[in-house]
């Protein structure tokens, strides 16, 4: 009996867990997507992303994702550099107040 009970114990522990979002669903970073005009993720794309006090760099992975770990708030992303075969762009994007994806389509080079 005893051990039934420590077993509905830590489900419900593990739920309400769960539920407050200590399972790890909670949203904390930005996340810059690069793909290019087809939807293939862009890997090996530098970003700067910028608040007023600070500038932290990035680089994309095979997932063309790079993520930014800082507190919520007001942030710019420029593309630093491009790898080879895509066009430069100059665009400054502008990250959500809370955290979430900034989605950024790169073009082929001419």
């Amino acid at each position: 009996m005893k051990k039934l009970i420590t077993v509905m114990i830590i489900c419900v522990c593990v739920l309400m867990l769960a539920a407050c979002g200590g399972g790890g669903s909670k949203a904390s970073a930005y996340r810059v997507i690069t793909s290019d005009e087809s939807g293939a993720p862009v890997e090996g794309v530098n970003l700067q992303f910028c608040s007023d006090e600070m500038c932290q760099m990035g680089e994309t992975g095979a997932d063309g994702t790079a993520v930014f770990e800082v507190s919520e708030g007001a942030y710019t992303v420029k593309v630093f550099s491009v790898p080879e075969g895509y066009a430069e762009d100059k665009t400054e994007y502008q990250a959500p107040e809370t955290y979430g994806d900034i989605n950024i389509t790169l073009k082929a080079a001419e």
